[in-house]
C-alpha cells in the first residue's frame, strides 16, 4: 500500500489550499507537545550506491493479514488525519553484497545531512555515491525521502544531492489528508542559484529568504533555520527533532568499545539498575558495573596517532574512554571483577546493546540495526522481538540480517520481512515476502533456501 505523495513530486500550498488549513499546519506543528507520535511510515531511496531505480521500505501494515495485528502492529491516532496500521518490526535479508547495508547507509546519510550539513566545510565534496555501474546514472543525483510522523503531524521530507551540492530539497505537511508543502528548494542549473517556493503555512515571514541566502549548496534549508535561528522557526523544528531525537541508527565502531552510550547510561544508579536488568534477562549473571573513566591526552606521549585520532573526532587535545568493569559472584559467594577484555563478545555485544534498546523501548524511538545477526545471538533476537512486541512500545526495529531462524521463528508476517538482491545489472531490489503468493503457515525458511523468493547467493562449484 503506497500512501499518498510520491518521491518525485508533491502539490504546492498555494491558492489551491484553504486558509484555514495552513493556519491549522502553522498552530499545530508549532505546538510538539500536544501528542508524542514519532513513527516511520517509509523510507525511499533512488540512485545511491547500489540502488538505482527508487526503492521504498514501507513500514505499512498489509491490511488482508489478521495474523498477529495486535501484537506486530499498531495504528497511529493523529488528529483529523487517518493513517494505516503500521509495522513495529521489519526484517530485511539477502545474500552477502546484495545491498543490505546500502539502505542503511541511505538513511543514516540523511540523517548525518539533516544534523550535520550546516558544519560541512564547503570545499569537501559530500559523500553521496550515485550509481555507479550506469553511465547515465553515475552523473545523476541522488534522492532520499523519509515519510514519517512527529507529534501531531505526518510529515514528507526529501532531498536530492550529488557530491558538490543539494539539487532539490522539499518539506511537507499533511493535515486531514490533505497535503501542505512548506517549503521547496530547487538548483537552476543555467543561472546557478537555489529557487525557493515557501508554503504560506510556513512561519518566519521575510527572514526565510534571509536563510535560505544563508543554506549553501551543501546545506539543507531545514538544518540552516532549525540550528541557526531561536524563534523564528519553531516550526520546522519539529520535523527536526524526528531525526534528532527519535531516529536511532546503530553504527557500532571500535570508538564505541571504549565509550559505548551504555557505559555512559550506567553512570547513574538507575541506568545501571536497568542494564543489569536487561543483561540478567538473558542470562549474564552480572551483579554490578562500575565504569572507570581514563583520559586520553595529546600530551601523553605526542604520539602523532593519538593527534590524527583527535583530529578526526574533531576533539580538542582530550578524549574520556569509560571502560566497564563487571562483577560477578563466584562459587563462594564472593564478587569477582571482569575487565571488558575478560568477558565474551557476546556479553559485550549484549553490554552495548542494552542502553540503545533501553531507550527505544521506552522512548517509542525508531531503531535502525545493519546485521543484528551478527552481534547478537539467534535466540536473543527472537527475544528482542517477542519483547517489542509484548511491551506497550510504539517503537520500532528495523534491523537487516542473514539469520533464516527468524523465518522459522514466526514471529514476523509476511509484510513484515523484505529482501534485497541484486539484478543480472548488480541493481539492488527491495521487495516484501507479501509479493509472493503463500499463506502465513508455509514454511517461509525452506522456500527462501529453494530460492523461491531470490535474494540468496549464487554459488559455483
Amino acid at each position: 500500500m503506497r500512501l499518498q505523495g510520491s518521491l518525485y513530486s508533491s502539490p504546492a500550498c498555494g491558492p489551491s489550499h484553504r486558509p484555514s488549513a495552513c493556519r491549522f499546519v502553522a498552530h499545530l506543528c508549532g505546538n510538539p507537545a500536544q501528542v508524542d507520535l514519532k513513527m516511520l511510515i517509509q523510507f525511499t531511496v533512488a540512485n545511491f550506491k547500489s540502488f538505482r531505480e527508487p526503492q521504498t521500505l514501507s513500514m505499512v501494515a498489509a491490511p488482508t493479514l489478521k495474523r498477529l495485528r495486535e501484537l506486530n502492529t499498531f495504528t497511529p491516532k493523529v488528529a483529523g488525519h487517518r493513517l494505516p496500521a503500521l509495522l513495529r518490526c521489519a526484517a530485511i535479508f539477502g545474500p552477502n553484497a546484495a545491498g543490505k547495508s546500502n539502505l542503511v547507509k541511505a538513511l543514516s546519510f540523511v540523517e548525518f545531512m539533516v544534523m550535520r550539513s550546516a558544519d560541512l566545510n564547503p570545499d569537501d565534496p559530500l559523500d553521496v555515491q550515485s550509481f555507479r555501474l550506469d553511465e547515465t546514472t553515475s552523473s545523476e543525483d541522488s534522492t532520499f525521502e523519509v515519510d514519517f510522523i512527529e507529534g501531531e503531524c505526518r510529515f514528507q521530507f526529501g532531498f536530492s544531492a550529488n557530491r558538490d551540492r543539494i539539487t532539490s530539497e522539499w518539506m511537507i505537511c499533511y493535515t486531514s489528508n490533505r497535503p501542505t508543502e512548506l517549503y521547496r528548494r530547487q538548483y537552476d542549473h543555467e543561472s546557478k542559484q537555489d529557487a525557493y517556493i515557501f508554503g504560506r503555512a510556513l512561519e518566519g515571514g521575510r527572514l526565510r529568504k534571509d536563510w535560505a541566502a544563508q543554506s549553501g549548496p551543501k546545506t539543507l534549508f531545514l538544518s540552516r533555520v532549525v540550528q541557526a535561528s531561536s524563534e523564528e522557526f519553531q516550526q520546522l523544528r519539529v520535523p527536526y527533532r524526528w531525526f534528532s531525537k527519535r531516529l536511532r541508527i546503530d553504527k557500532p565502531t571500535r570508538l564505541q568499545d571504549r565509550n559505548s552510550y551504555t557505559s555512559q547510561v550506567c553512570e547513574t544508579e538507575e541506568g545501571k539498575r536497568k542494564v543489569l536488568e536487561f543483561l540478567n534477562a538473558f542470562d549474564i549473571p552480572v551483579v554490578d558495573i562500575e565504569i572507570q573513566r581514563k583520559k586520553l591526552s595529546l600530551s601523553d606521549d605526542g604520539s602523532p596517532f593519538k593527534a590524527e585520532f583527535l583530529r578526526e573526532l574533531k576533539l580538542d587535545s582530550e578524549f574520556t574512554f569509560r571502560d566497564p568493569v563487571f562483577t560477578h559472584l563466584s562459587s563462594a559467594g564472593k564478587p569477582v571483577a571482569f575487565t571488558a577484555n575478560d568477558e565474551s563478545e557476546g556479553t559485550m555485544n549484549l553490554y552495548h546493546f542494552a542502553a540503545k534498546w533501553i531507550d527505544v523501548i521506552e522512548n517509542s524511538f525508531v531503531l535502525v540495526v545493519d546485521e543484528l545477526d551478527s552481534s547478537l545471538h539467534p535466540l536473543a533476537v527472537w527475544e528482542l522481538i517477542r519483547r517489542l512486541r509484548d511491551s506497550r512500545s510504539e517503537a520500532q526495529l528495523i534491523f537487516t540480517t542473514h539469520d533464516i531462524a527468524v523465518l522459522r521463528s514466526k514471529l514476523l508476517r509476511r509484510d513484515q520481512t523484505f529482501f534485497v538482491s541484486p539484478t543480472q545489472k548488480r541493481e539492488s531490489q527491495l521487495y516484501s515476502l507479501m509479493d509472493f503468493k503463500g499463506r502465513e503457515e508455509d514454511a517461509f525458511e525452506d522456500r527462501y533456501l529453494q530460492g523461491r523468493y531470490g535474494a540468496t547467493p549464487l554459488i559455483t562449484r
